[in-house]
């Protein structure tokens, strides 16, 4: 694409020639290479992060071979043509969707924002579409997907030009939805300002990211971003009101769809519902008729994921007896309780789980209680350069729900992961604290700051009957200590602890 069939829809100041074929964008210089051919090159775009300004980057990009720079501000003496624009982030969404040919037109995309659920929603409406004969793609924290194809997924949501760049790969492999996770941080950077949302959902709302949006009304202002375009352009919204900040959305927007697992006066609703072992049954009630379901997933926060699937399924026109068999034919979800079974006559269970906020935390714990029979051992610690105020919220959550809990590290990144620990146990006040040569007895908690040891102390510790959560990495595979990343995978270390020298599938409870 030209250059100059780019910068109309821009309503930028212009330095330079805009004949010039632009072979992509990229907001990153370490991704741009000179082109083979004169005339022909990258736009780079200077986007200002929380720690650098992309700006500096600009003689160095230009140097890779970038032609042409879209910023907020002029460069003095550079060689490439400068598009100065007031909101360097609305021009680059703008950008992206106009250089990819607006591929939101052509592939219906669903947005699911909101704390916790997120991936197993898109997960489950990913299933529903299968089931009713679409191709659906799948943009989320776990990984990018389509057509049988699997991409690493370094952000939940990608920033504007790879997330246009993959839609449009979508749209001409014929994928027909794409289903994706909205993050706040993407909404308040307007990553996906120029996307055209079919639908979108709202999960909940709980403590988390604030070390970023400072206050929980930020942070709810910052997804509801995603209910104001929905607005703009007529798409389908639909709403959690079981959560409090539901209801405020709701609130803001009175034509939405509504899914409760207590309040009957919603759209979509549990008529009845029983969570047993290893799986979930329940009747839906929607405006189009009930349908029972017979799924995999267990635990309260599961069936409201569920109806928040159907409520977002039924919604766009797919029969509820369809949507049911699409949830009933999902049976797993990577890094969401996958289970773990000792053999022998002192069998234990052990699950791994994404859990990361308190409220996921107490999600999970509340899931596992039920199908516990002797003691519910957790292993959790928190992420460094992140949200400090949720360490303490986690440890009681740990605290109140567990028999025991070892805390140890996830991910410390430039902290002491020794200080992280004193802030979680900050919230375990009233419980007794083991020493690490002790056998506990007892409701109480230890820490074991290697993660691995942890674990490894947890399986040494269950006895039959037990049940080991190991919490808050999930389906990651690292840990990111001082700024290397290095390999590891609680699901890995688990199964070579509880099976060794074997293999064990993954499965969800």
């Amino acid at each position: 694409m030209k250059l100059g069939q780019l910068t109309p829809s821009l309503g930028c100041k212009v330095l330079g020639s805009v004949d010039i074929e632009i072979t992509g964008i990229s907001s990153d210089s370490r991704n741009i290479v000179r082109s083979s051919r004169p005339g022909e090159g990258v736009l780079f775009a200077a986007i200002p992060g929380e720690h650098v300004d992309g700006h500096s980057f600009i003689p160095g990009a230009v140097s890779s071979g970038a032609l042409a720079v879209l910023a907020e501000r002029e460069t003095p003496s550079i060689s490439a043509t400068q598009l100065i624009v007031p909101d360097i982030r609305e021009a680059l969404s703008r950008a992206s969707d106009v250089f990819y040919g607006e591929p939101s037109r052509e592939v219906a995309v669903i947005g699911i924002t909101g704390t916790n659920g997120k991936t197993t929603t898109t997960y489950l409406i990913e299933s529903i579409l299968l089931e009713a004969g679409m191709k659906p793609g799948v943009i989320g924290t776990v990984n990018y997907r389509y057509n049988g194809q699997v991409f690493s997924a370094p952000h939940t949501t990608p920033q504007a030009p790879e997330l246009q760049k993959m839609l449009r790969e979508m749209a001409d492999a014929g994928v027909t939805h794409c289903v994706m996770e909205v993050s706040s941080h993407a909404l308040e950077q307007k990553r996906a300002a120029h996307l055209r949302f079919r639908a979108g959902a709202f999960t909940n709302l709980t403590h988390d990211h604030l070390d970023y949006h400072k206050t929980m009304d930020e942070y709810f202002r910052c997804k509801s971003i995603l209910f104001g375009m929905l607005r703009s352009t007529g798409g389908i919204q639909v709403i959690n009101i079981d959560d409090p900040w539901g209801r405020r959305l709701k609130e803001a927007n009175p034509g939405a769809i509504t899914f409760s697992l207590r309040d009957g006066s919603a759209q979509v609703s549990s008529k009845s519902y029983s969570l047993l072992e290893g799986r979930t049954e329940a009747v839906i009630s929607t405006p189009a008729g009930e349908a029972a379901i017979d799924a995999h997933l267990v635990g309260e926060y599961n069936l409201q994921n569920m109806l928040c699937a159907m409520a977002v399924a039924v919604s766009m026109g797919i029969d509820p007896i369809v949507a049911a068999r699409g949830i009933g034919r999902l049976e797993r979800v990577p890094g969401r309780l996958e289970k773990l079974v000792s053999g022998g006559e002192d069998a234990f269970r052990a699950y791994v789980d994404y859990a990361h906020t308190a409220d996921a935390l107490e999600r999970a714990l509340t899931a596992l209680r039920p199908v516990t029979s002797g003691r519910l051992i957790t292993v959790f610690g928190c992420g460094g350069n992140r949200d400090r105020k949720k360490r303490p919220m986690m440890g009681e959550a740990a605290a109140r729900h567990s028999d025991l809990v070892i805390v140890t590290s996830d991910n410390p990144r430039d902290e002491d992961p020794l200080e992280i620990i004193i802030e979680i146990e900050a919230g375990m006040k009233g419980i007794r604290k083991f020493g690490p040569g002790e056998r506990p007895s007892g409701k109480g908690y230890m820490v074991v700051p290697d993660r691995r040891e942890a674990l490894r102390k947890a399986v040494s510790l269950a006895c039959k009957g037990d049940t080991i959560l190991a919490a808050g990495k999930g389906h990651e595979d690292y840990q990111i200590i001082k700024g290397v990343k290095h390999r590891f995978d609680d699901y890995e270390e688990l199964r070579s602890l509880i099976h060794p020298g074997g293999m064990a599938a993954r499965q969800a409870l």
